[in-house]
Formats: structure tokens, C-alpha cells, sequence
């Protein structure tokens, strides 16, 4: 009503301007960067983000040591 959007964050490449990343993920599941979970919603009110979404950020996996 009030022009207050939810800023969509799961599977969605990290963008530090609209995102917090509070960890990284090892996961070969999704390419590096990429929003695998989200902690709390974001939102934005006319275009200025008013709270970032606080998300889990995919990373790429480590070999395992054979």
C-alpha cells in the first residue's frame, strides 16, 4: 500500500547492495555466489532498500582429500 517490497534473495546472485551475507556455504549444488538460504527477509520502500535480506552464500566445494 505503501510502496514496501520484499526483496526476493534465495537463488538469486549475491549483490552486496541488497544482501548481507552472514556465511558461505561449500556446496556443489549451485554456482559460487549464489544465495542458497535466507536467514530474514529484506525490503525496500520505493526503490531504497530499507533492510537488506540476510542470506547464507554459496561457495564452491572442497576437493575432498583422497
Amino acid at each position: 500500500e505503501h510502496g514496501l517490497e520484499a526483496i526476493e534473495a534465495l537463488h538469486q546472485p549475491f549483490d552486496p547492495s541488497i544482501h548481507e551475507a552472514l556465511m558461505q556455504m561449500p556446496t556443489d549444488a549451485h554456482p559460487p555466489g549464489t544465495v542458497v538460504e535466507q536467514a530474514a527477509k529484506g525490503y525496500r520502500l520505493s526503490g531504497r532498500v530499507v533492510r537488506p535480506a540476510k542470506v547464507v552464500v554459496s561457495k564452491a566445494a572442497e576437493p575432498s582429500p583422497d
